[in-house]
């Protein structure tokens, strides 16, 4: 069989803007790389990282794709189901410590939530999730699952990472580390949260409830992130998003 090598995934980025651009109607652009749906009129808290220090935080990436790589097959065969991802986020605390961050474990049970900051300027979430699917994994990979699991019913399934979120995990950590080592390139505060229980809609509500919100700064922008087919460089909004955003959030006016 021939090696997997890394591959740098085409992706398409969530972005819940504030709540009081909520309700502003929404442009659209096509540009390469830019938001494709920004309300009119938003004021975007102000960036801190310029273009010459995205390059500086990236410049060490092709250094980090064999540790993410070996990361992705790790997460790829110890899969793990919805509200039971307790190796996973292990993992991902022990890393997180590693680079420096404030860690805290068990947010909605096995959520994760590490804290960075490094001066003033806008507070960053970055979310990524981390539960797998009751599927059986047949693609024949040396590192492919062969993980059973007791469900919610007490039935015994098969577990697979059959919705990327084991790519998800890894590209979290990878732009974790990164921005950790280059601390001189940027200033604010990040929140890296890694969810539990997205297959079945769980996890980020046990995380609200278990004040996400309070506990950690309330984040100025929350971006995500999702393996998907499409074009390289595009990046796109959903207003319905922001809108259960601040329903679920309740963001102050």
């Amino acid at each position: 069989m021939s090696r997997v090598t890394p591959i740098r995934p085409w992706f398409v980025t969530r972005l819940i803007l504030r709540a009081e651009a909520l309700h502003a109607p929404l442009s659209v652009r096509r540009d390469r790389g830019s938001l494709a749906r920004v309300p009119e009129g938003v004021k975007i808290p102000s960036p801190t990282v310029s273009e010459k220090s995205a390059s500086a935080v990236l410049s060490a990436l092709d250094r980090w794709l064999p540790d993410l790589e070996a990361l992705y097959k790790d997460l790829h065969a110890h899969p793990e189901l919805s509200m039971q991802e307790t190796r996973t986020a292990q993992v991902a605390a022990e890393r997180l410590r590693k680079d420096g961050y404030e860690v805290t474990v068990g947010v909605g049970k096995t959520g994760v939530v590490g804290l960075l900051k490094n001066g003033p300027g806008s507070a960053v979430m970055l979310r990524a999730d981390m539960d797998a699917l009751p599927i059986e994994e047949a693609t024949g990979l040396p590192y492919a699952s062969k993980v059973t699991a007791k469900d919610g019913a007490g039935k015994t399934v098969p577990v697979a990472h059959m919705c990327g979120h084991d790519m998800h995990v890894a590209w979290l950590a990878g732009a974790a580390s990164l921005l950790a080592a280059e601390r001189g390139a940027w200033h604010g505060t990040l929140i890296v949260v890694f969810q539990p229980g997205e297959e079945t809609a769980q996890g980020a509500r046990a995380m609200i409830d278990d004040d996400l919100f309070k506990r950690f700064l309330r984040p100025d922008v929350v971006l995500g992130q999702h393996v998907m087919v499409g074009r390289a460089g595009d990046v796109a909004g959903s207003d319905r998003l922001a809108q259960v955003a601040r329903e679920r959030v309740g963001q102050d006016p």
